[in-house]
């Protein structure tokens, strides 16, 4: 499992700082428990500005990261500071693990009307043995907040051939679409196929990251790689096409709104 790690303080000589200081308490995180071992922990943005991790976030459109905010990111009272930066943050990144380091208390206050659900405040006066520790501590319960979060909202396809049941994370499927063989369906998916006895409407309902798209075809919008309206096909990374029907041209449309990454051609 990856972590990015994204820092921002309006001070750059205290951000780099706080970025060294995070690196030597991932190492001692890494050095005290090997279960931390198997994972990666970048900083992947040292910003100063508001506007920095806006677009940066948005651009690299990121997902279950951790984030060391200061909340005074200006000298301008009327400027955006990090509890604004935090509820903009919560809204595209839901699992975002939000840690404010700070020199002062009093906005705490703000972060609970707000409703910002940060994980910690760090203060900024601690000394260097005690922020490393804190640091440390914290990180520890972001990796653990973020992976109990994916548990959470993992969602899976579960079927059964013969007396085995099989599960497949939502992530792998591409489509799944009505076999030549009676009463059976075939499962197409990141790493391959799968047939067993079932029907697309009884997939559909029971599997609501699942979009219909003809009586005989479910697809995973998640996974479409581009639509062409004129030839009614929906295209997927391993170049599979699926033919949606005219009377479901409507649901597809919408796709684009909500999954503005999938290529109309």
């Amino acid at each position: 499992m990856k972590y990015s790690i994204i820092i921002c303080d309006d001070n750059k000589l205290l951000a780099t700082d706080l970025s060294h200081k995070i690196q030597i308490a991932l190492q001692n995180m890494l050095d005290n428990n090997e279960i931390y071992r198997k994972s990666e922990f970048n900083i992947d943005l040292i910003a100063n500005t508001f506007e920095q991790v806006v677009s940066y976030v948005v651009a690299k459109d990121i997902h279950n990261a951790i984030y060391f905010l200061d909340i005074e990111l200006s000298q301008n009272s009327e400027a955006k500071n990090g509890v604004d930066l935090a509820e903009f943050i919560k809204k595209q990144d839901p699992n975002a693990q939000i840690i404010f380091v700070t020199a002062y208390d009093k906005y705490a206050p703000l972060t609970y009307r707000r409703r910002i659900g940060a994980i910690d405040y760090i203060n900024k006066s601690l000394d260097r043995q005690n922020m490393l520790k804190r640091i440390e501590e914290t990180i520890t319960h972001a990796v653990t907040s973020i992976n109990h979060l994916l548990k959470v909202n993992r969602k899976e396809l579960i079927y059964q051939i013969g007396k085995r049941v099989k599960k497949v994370e939502n992530s792998m499927i591409y489509y799944i679409e009505n076999s030549p063989t009676q009463h059976k369906v075939t499962l197409i998916t990141e790493t391959g196929s799968a047939e067993f006895r079932s029907n697309i409407s009884k997939i559909s309902d029971e599997n609501d990251f699942l979009v219909k798209v003809s009586q005989s075809c479910v697809v995973n919008p998640n996974n479409i790689d581009s639509i062409d309206f004129s030839k009614k096909t929906i295209t997927f990374p391993n170049g599979d096409e699926v033919i949606f029907a005219r009377s479901f041209k409507k649901h597809v449309k919408n796709l684009l709104s909500k999954y503005p990454e999938i290529n109309v051609k």
